[in-house]
């Protein structure tokens, strides 16, 4: 098990075959014992659990992760609802998965973050096991990193310790490296408090001239005025703005000279009462992909938009 009652498992599986021999003894053993459990893996695979549990799955609850963890930084909240909505006492259990086949590399690489999150979320509370599937067919580094972020891993039938496991995410810094640059075509803007309207301005162009939804447009241009609006609050009062397409998207990427140190922030939900952290929030509720990273040379945050 990992830290204090939390158990962060991962299941390595070939075909449809292994992932049913290694995902329904949790939801059983959990039926049987009348603890909940929640899935949150993709459709298909939601249905070959369903087809597999028969009646007995209208008692366990499904979320599919296509919508949920679209953007990995939203995962969080649904586990700890859940849990929130459990009764005290009670073991839950939980199947996650948010890797698949077909992610591309940035959301893979935020996929890395977040399992790695959920030790630090997770690792001192309620007793509960997380059982997350990686298929095989995914690239060989994907399938070794998921190691470091796993207490322990199925592996063809046999449950073994996670060779590389870090522990409950102390030894982990979540905003540490950089991103790749923007292209050398990215639209620029250097903006201070009164070039904020301009901002918005310009995300409202470039969205719409990229065919991007209106309803998604103005998504992005609430986010991305946040996010400057914080770079000037508590970002030095100034930051660099880039704005570029992609095939099938749409980024944007402030920088500033500001530090995250909160590792979590925007991915809690802030409380009625909470002072800060809702920017971050209503960012990652809005965006598709946002990826954060900070030092002590300043903060970059990029956000991306699919087209469709």
């Amino acid at each position: 098990m990992g830290a204090a009652g939390f158990s962060h498992e991962v299941l390595f599986y070939d075909d449809d075959e292994e992932f049913l021999e290694g995902a329904v003894p949790l939801l059983r053993a959990g039926l049987e014992a009348g603890e909940p459990s929640l899935v949150a893996v993709r459709r298909s695979r939601s249905e070959l659990l369903r087809a597999e549990l028969g009646e007995d799955g209208e008692q366990v609850e499904f979320v599919e992760m296509e919508v949920v963890g679209r953007n990995p930084a939203r995962i969080i909240p649904v586990w700890r609802d859940f849990i929130e909505r459990a009764e005290p006492g009670l073991t839950v259990r939980g199947i996650g998965e948010p890797v698949w086949p077909g992610r591309d590399a940035a959301e893979l690489e935020e996929c890395r973050r977040h399992e790695r999150l959920l030790n630090l979320v997770f690792g001192r509370g309620r007793e509960w096991t997380l059982l997350c599937p990686y298929d095989t067919g995914l690239d060989d580094e994907v399938l070794q990193l998921a190691y470091e972020s796993h207490s322990h891993a199925h592996c063809h039938g046999s449950l073994i310790e996670s060779p590389g496991w870090l522990g409950n995410g102390n030894r982990y810094a979540p905003f540490a490296g950089v991103l790749p640059p923007p292209p050398d075509d990215a639209t620029a803007l250097e903006f201070e408090r009164d070039e904020l309207s301009s901002i918005r301005q310009l995300v409202g162009r470039e969205t719409a001239a990229a065919s991007l939804p209106a309803a998604r447009g103005s998504d992005l241009v609430a986010a991305v005025s946040e996010l400057a609006a914080n770079s000037v609050i508590h970002g030095g009062g100034s930051g660099t703005l880039h704005v570029w397409r992609e095939p099938g998207a749409f980024l944007v990427e402030v920088h500033d000279r500001g530090t995250i140190e909160q590792p979590l922030v925007g991915r809690l939900r802030p409380g009625l009462e909470q002072d800060g952290g809702r920017g971050l929030w209503m960012v990652n509720q809005l965006c598709d992909l946002v990826q954060i990273r900070s030092g002590p040379e300043g903060s970059g945050i990029r956000l991306r938009m699919n087209l469709s």
